[in-house]
């Protein structure tokens, strides 16, 4: 199990990896942000900074698909 960054998405509570989760990119409206779009059925998009990111442990499996549910990987330092 590795230690990777992510995002959680509020409406589905799924953990984005910023590194395999093809929902996190980039925002083409500011600067230095990025986005989230949530994969249906969930509508989730949201715009955040990367200090909105936070460091999970997950097996690699997990990791390469892109997302975990909040209960299938955990959050380091809390």
């Amino acid at each position: 199990m590795g230690i990777h960054i992510g995002i959680v998405c509020e409406a589905c509570q799924k953990v984005h990896f910023a590194a395999t989760s093809p929902g996190i990119q980039l925002s083409r409206t500011y600067k230095g942000m990025y986005r989230l779009v949530c994969m249906p059925p969930c509508p989730e998009v949201k715009e955040f900074r990367k200090d909105g990111m936070r460091p999970y442990r997950v097996s690699d499996a997990l990791f390469k698909r892109g997302y975990a549910e909040l209960g299938e990987c955990q959050l380091v330092g809390k």
